[in-house]
């Protein structure tokens, strides 16, 4: 189960305390997302210890998605996940120097070559490197979008948008390592540290160019140019590896031999539903209140209320009924404090358990389900009432099983354990790529914050400029309009950018957990038929082997008829049991099968995914520059010559 609690990127976006009373006149402190990319020249003689943004957010919590046993070696979870693992764990027979805990720390003393400071020199700005700066490097050693993440995981500290000296020879040291065979480790590094070599690079630019200039116009603009620090090229990178491993995966898991049958799927996506979840308005109960969902279908013309322990029985129904189908995940439970923050994430979890059920070509069709979204009156009382059948789907109904068996490809449990180990490396991506977005949001949403604390600001400087002196200057007039039309535009800004951040917050992002929860079905589907799918055949085929000597031996001796036709009824009896295991064997490859089928045809809501998104941030861009060059005439109206002062 998704613990979402605990998950850092289910988390509210509008939770900040530093964002709470952004429009409190008492408390203008500096923005918890304050530029931090470029030297404050103010900071050091007011601050000296603030924390950078670039650094104060944590790392995506992977163990709660994944079995912290299964997780590949390229997906580690942090610089201290990487200190703890070593290529031998032993040196010459003795336990290994364990080497620092941190990327910063684990070249301390070593004189690395000349060439790591000339790198540094030309891609460092304020004394440090960006992580773009840093990903182009990497770009130019032709590593792969593996081993770059798996760097980029153990080098960056805690999701931070640039690296110091120390951690910059570090990744460069990687590089080498990576370049020569050695594992991407800091305790393989620490046992390297007194041989590394220069890693092999192309021709690297020394200036990151200017996205705001072309090369001509850099030729003639003076001091350092702009950098982006968001790291977008590396999770840019990071996605398309995601995506393309999936593609790759599943297209080998559902790519059908020659000679087998073809899934029938022309029905599958045909007429899919979308089902609204609400929060009932109003709470119910004399003294535990509790929260009803209203459960909107217009296919279905209904709307039913139910309350969460509802969603919590249908799993568990759909969870003995179909033991091997991909059953999408619900919100955990919790007892004590329910504030709207947490309503919200709860109603967003069960709207994606729920439109994965109708989504999912057989659940879909499931009677219960059917029950659960048109029963008009409560469901507590009709499920005492009707009990619906808990046997799984192979004991409900008849099967063809020539027809099941044609279907299977040869090599299925090669392409099922293949599609397996793709799975649990894409669900660390994913809970990675969610993790990114919700930053990027949050970062949005305190950009959006930030403009509307600056126009007030600027509004109250304009009036206190107006009432003391401007009145009787007209340049002044002129600068204070120009204050009230810039604190105007910049409020719009913000409606643009908080309208951006609602529809990423429901649109992207909720895509991204959607695509999320379902490789975790995936990969549960796979657990739990390891742990359901188990029989007794051999015990059986030995049994009916004995049964068959003994039969033999004792036909025709008198005395022993009885005998032979209790051996025989027993045989018949262990041969139908035998038979019955066999078929529930071939049903259960053949749901997994499907489900595999299923997943790679998911793909297609990738490409859509992106695709709204793009529209999205196209359509978000223009008016953000519509915005801005509307200002732009009236800011030049501002004077400029100092001679107009007098």
């Amino acid at each position: 189960m998704l613990q979402e609690d605990d998950d850092p990127l289910s988390g509210s976006i509008f939770a900040s305390t530093q964002s709470s009373a952004f429009l409190d006149g008492r408390s203008m402190q500096p923005s918890l997302y304050a530029s931090n990319y470029e030297d404050d020249p103010w900071g050091s003689a007011f601050d000296t210890v603030r924390q950078d943004i670039g650094r104060s957010f944590t790392s995506p919590n992977l163990q709660e998605f994944g079995h912290t046993t299964s997780l590949p070696a390229n997906l580690p979870t942090g610089p201290a996940a990487a200190a703890t693992s070593n290529t031998n764990g032993l040196t010459n027979g003795h336990a290994a120097p364990m080497a620092p805990r941190t990327a910063a720390m684990v070249l301390a003393g070593v004189q690395v070559p000349e060439m790591y400071g000339s790198l540094f020199t030309d891609a460092q700005r304020s004394g440090r490197v960006s992580l773009t700066a840093l990903y182009k490097i990497m770009e130019q050693a032709h590593l792969s979008a593996v081993d770059i993440d798996k760097i980029i995981q153990i080098v960056v500290p805690n999701g931070s948008s640039y690296v110091t000296r120390a951690e910059f020879n570090t990744a460069l040291a990687f590089i080498y390592c990576a370049q020569n065979g050695i594992d991407l480790t800091l305790n393989a590094l620490y046992h390297h540290r007194d041989n590394l070599g220069v890693p092999s690079l192309a021709t690297f630019p020394t200036r990151i160019p200017n996205p705001l200039h072309t090369e001509h116009d850099d030729a003639h603009v003076h001091g350092s140019p702009l950098v982006s620090p968001t790291g977008s090229s590396s999770t840019t990178t990071m996605i398309a590896n995601s995506h393309n491993s999936g593609n790759s995966t599943h297209h080998d898991a559902a790519s059908v031999p020659q000679g087998h049958k073809k899934l029938d799927t022309r029905n599958w996506f045909k007429n899919v539903e979308e089902i609204k979840v609400t929060i009932a308005p109003e709470r119910e109960g004399f003294i535990f209140k509790h929260v009803n969902y209203i459960i909107e279908s217009q296919k279905r013309s209904s709307i039913v209320l139910r309350r969460f322990s509802d969603f919590w029985w249908l799993m568990e129904v759909l969870n003995r009924r179909y033991p091997f189908r991909m059953l999408p995940n619900l919100p955990p439970k919790k007892l004590g404090g329910r504030d709207a923050a947490f309503l919200e994430k709860r109603r967003k979890g069960l709207s994606r358990f729920i439109n994965a059920v109708v989504r999912h070509p057989i659940l879909r069709t499931d009677p219960v389900v059917t029950k659960f979204l048109t029963e008009p009156t409560e469901l507590a009382p009709w499920r005492k009432q009707h009990p619906p059948s808990l046997e799984e789907e192979f004991r409900r109904k008849q099967y063809n099983m020539d027809d099941i068996r044609a279907v299977l490809p040869n090599d299925f449990l090669d392409q099922m354990e293949k599609t397996r180990s793709g799975v649990v490396a894409a669900i660390g991506h994913y809970v990675n790529l969610c993790y990114i977005m919700e930053r990027t949001i949050r970062r949005m949403h305190g950009q959006a914050t930030d403009y509307v604390r600056y126009s007030i600001a600027l509004n109250s400087l304009a009036e206190s400029e107006h009432r003391y002196h401007a009145a009787e200057c007209r340049p002044c007039q002129l600068i204070v309009q120009g204050y009230e039309n810039v604190a105007k535009h910049m409020q719009k800004e913000s409606s643009i950018l908080d309208h951006q951040v609602g529809l990423s917050t429901d649109g992207v992002l909720e895509n991204l957990k959607r695509v999320r929860d379902l490789l975790v079905s995936f990969r549960e589907l796979v657990d739990r038929k390891d742990r359901l799918a188990s029989d007794n055949a051999d015990a059986l085929i030995k049994r009916i082997s004995t049964t068959k000597t003994k039969i033999t031996q004792n036909r025709g001796v008198p005395g022993m008829e009885a005998e032979v036709d209790k051996l025989a009824a027993s045989l018949q009896s262990d041969e139908q049991e035998l038979r019955d295991q066999q078929n529930r064997q071939l049903f259960i490859h053949y749901c997994i099968w499907s489900e595999m089928t299923y997943l790679h045809k998911q793909q297609t809501h990738v490409s859509a995914l992106y695709r709204s998104y793009v529209k999205e941030m196209v359509a978000f861009s223009r008016k953000r520059y519509d915005n801005w060059h509307d200002l732009e005439a009236p800011v030049f109206e501002m004077p400029v010559e100092m001679d107009a002062f007098e």
